[in-house]
């Protein structure tokens, strides 16, 4: 109900005037002096829009008294009905009031056309002309106020003045007529000045034709962004936070993601609403081709005149008040990690989205901060400005095909695919059309798209956020040589801290510098955090293969390592054969050496790590990368240094991590415990078997 409210109030225009037919809030009978000074003052008072909430929740509460009284003192049934029907709707438009001030313009307006309704048809039935004739007129007034909060068109709302000013030269006629000077005076001034603000509409009509040929591109995406339609449904509205959850108990509100939106701009399709300090957050990041178009409404909103800026905003009838744009620099413990636009949408929220190229993990990185109490209709809104409204919108079928062939191009052919992934024709290029460039580019992708793409599945890689996996890879991988992935436990300053961080990320999983940085995990862990935001590593885990031909780890940099399953692999990587701190860096010149468009798939990566190995898995040996997190299930087992190994299996039983299966043996993730920990420095295939 709340969801279908906020919709209807955020596609209601807000009227530049306050209306209300303020005889149907007092006593019809009422000939008193008191109510004749009350309908003289009460239209001028409404002038001052401000007043508009208090008028109509005081006029709204005397029309209930007024009604209810009505059905008591009523000398008939047929009366009696009539005003206990009265009641309810004047109680329901008032409610209405209560509750939202737009929603209560609605249903009182709408109240007060259904009494004109009624009363032409019970006059015209009694013959009396006249008196259905001054009820038309009020019940256009009413009608016309409506269309202005259903479509905001400045021609409505020229059209609406127009008739008030026409119903109130025409009841300053009959007040003349009746000899009612004071009443006559103030409805021809107030016609006067319904016709002022009429010829005020009409210049501001001129103003916008102007303005809508001037800037064009912008005024579409501020009509756009009040169209939310598609909205009514979206699994964001309805949202339930996830958690994860560390040794100690602590519980980290990851917020929400929906999977299968944003068609083509978001990238796998995962957007991200939180709610932090009483405001509501979107995070979500874009494709290089999307971040780049995203520079032209930058550029528009800086270079627009402030003046024509605010008249373009009152014209349209958004919900945006002003924008400024501002650039500043981005410092996270005293350390600059490049410029991040600012752009703030008073009456709405904040945009912020990167700013500097070199900085890869936060250039496409878009995030939304909403002010309090705003709704995800308002977030379509904002997005609309920089024209990121589909960010919000389902994919459709054809764009996720277009997703997983795109994702299974830079499995296959990194080579291929990462220049063609960062082009337009990739994006728009209609499916078949797409497809074949694919192959002209790679022919070897003719024979991939038939083996792999049916055996694409999605999995949630958080809780939420889906991924697609290629199901079968890591049993082809192990077939010709893989036998798993290994990382090591780093960061920590004490062996006590090393136990404590192994023994949440066998609760919650390893997580990417990004993630733990976002949520306030473990801040300290990793070897580089700073750095991957340059290379493009932030939102990837550091792994390296451990192939057949590997027989014993080099002595580790930290006393934990941690031994994960193949499968991890299916939900794709990229990889290196030396560490070069997972650079995403296209260029070939960069700092690292090894271009990210030059390196190798999976496969050609076994087979060269099969064809130079080491028997010892030396630290720099090669390096793959894996997105987001490494989910517990996936971590086969523990190396450890002999000393080290009670210690750690007290922590990890104060913790609860180890438990006893139904024969009474300890086990850790459902494998036992002497499965699970190894304190040699010698790879068995075992090893790396999942216990599932």
């Amino acid at each position: 109900m709340v969801n279908k409210i906020d919709y209807y109030t955020h596609k209601t225009y807000d009227p530049t005037y306050y209306h209300r037919q303020y005889e149907n809030d007092l006593p019809k009978n009422d000939t008193s002096m008191a109510k004749r000074a009350a309908l003289i003052a009460l239209p001028f008072l409404s002038l001052y829009q401000p007043a508009g909430k208090l008028i109509s929740t005081t006029m709204g509460s005397i029309r209930v008294l007024s009604n209810s009284v009505g059905a008591v003192c009523a000398e008939d049934m047929t009366r009696c009905a009539t005003q206990v029907a009265q009641v309810g709707l004047a109680t329901l438009a008032l409610a209405g009031t209560l509750y939202n001030f737009t929603l209560g313009l609605y249903l009182t307006t709408g109240v007060d056309l259904t009494t004109n309704l009624a009363t032409i048809l019970q006059t015209l039935y009694q013959s009396e002309y006249k008196q259905a004739g001054e009820e038309l007129l009020q019940a256009l007034s009413s009608g016309l106020y409506l269309a202005i909060m259903m479509t905001g068109s400045l021609e409505v709302i020229a059209a609406s003045l127009l008739m008030q000013a026409l119903v109130s030269f025409y009841q300053a006629k009959e007040e003349w007529s009746n000899g009612r000077m004071p009443e006559a005076f103030a409805k021809s001034l107030m016609g006067a000045i319904r016709l002022y603000q009429a010829n005020h509409q009409i210049q501001q009509i001129k103003r916008r034709n102007i303005l809508f040929k001037q800037y064009r591109a912008f005024a579409e995406r501020l009509k756009k962004g009040r169209a939310v339609d598609h909205l009514w449904e979206h699994p964001l509205v309805k949202r339930q936070a996830a958690t994860l959850t560390d040794c100690e108990g602590n519980e980290y509100n990851i917020g929400t993601y929906a999977h299968g939106y944003g068609k083509q701009v978001v990238k796998g399709m995962n957007v991200h609403l939180r709610e932090e300090d009483g405001r509501t957050t979107l995070e979500f990041k874009v494709n290089h081709v999307f971040r780049d178009r995203v520079e032209d409404p930058i550029s528009e909103l800086e270079n627009i005149s402030k003046q024509d800026l605010r008249d373009l905003l009152q014209v349209s009838s958004s919900h945006i008040e002003d924008i400024s744009l501002i650039k500043e620099g981005i410092i996270r413990k005293e350390r600059y990690f490049g410029d991040l636009h600012k752009i703030h949408l008073k009456g709405l929220g904040t945009i912020s989205i990167g700013a500097s190229r070199e900085v890869l993990t936060l250039y496409d990185k878009v995030t939304i901060q909403m002010e309090k109490g705003k709704t995800l209709y308002d977030f379509h809104e904002a997005l609309a400005v920089l024209n990121l409204d589909d960010a919000l919108r389902k994919s459709a079928s054809e764009d996720i095909e277009r997703m997983k062939m795109g994702h299974l191009f830079r499995i296959m052919d990194p080579r291929e695919a990462t220049p063609f992934e960062r082009s337009d024709p990739f994006f728009d290029l209609p499916m078949e059309e797409f497809k074949k460039e694919i192959i002209s580019r790679s022919p070897e992708m003719r024979e991939a798209f038939e083996k792999y793409l049916p055996k694409m599945e999605l999995r949630e890689i958080l809780p939420g956020k889906m991924r697609y996996a290629i199901t079968g890879l890591s049993e082809e991988l192990q077939k010709k040589g893989a036998r798993g992935l290994t990382a090591l436990v780093t960061g920590a300053w004490t062996r006590q801290m090393f136990y404590e961080w192994t023994a949440s990320i066998l609760k919650m999983g390893m997580l990417s510098s990004e993630i733990r940085n976002n949520y306030g995990i473990n801040v300290r862990g990793g070897m580089s955090p700073g750095m991957d935001c340059y290379t493009g590593a932030a939102d990837s885990i550091f792994t390296r293969l451990v192939t057949d031909k590997n027989e014993t780890f080099h002595p580790t940099r930290g006393p934990i390592r941690l031994l994960i399953s193949p499968k991890a692999l299916e939900t794709g990587s990229y990889q290196y054969h030396h560490d070069v701190f997972g650079s995403r860096i296209i260029d070939p010149n960069n700092f690292f050496g090894h271009a990210y468009s030059d390196r190798d798939n999976i496969f050609e990566f076994l087979q060269k790590e099969q064809t130079s190995f080491s028997e010892v898995l030396l630290p720099e040996n090669n390096e793959v990368m894996i997105k987001d997190r490494i989910a517990p299930e996936l971590i086969t087992g523990i190396v450890i240094r002999p000393e080290l190994k009670n210690d750690l299996l007290d922590c990890l039983r104060k913790h609860q991590i180890v438990k006893k299966d139904a024969q009474g043996y300890e086990t850790i993730l459902s494998t036992r415990v002497d499965a699970f920990i190894h304190v040699d420095k010698t790879i068995s295939d075992e090893q790396f078997t999942s216990s599932d």
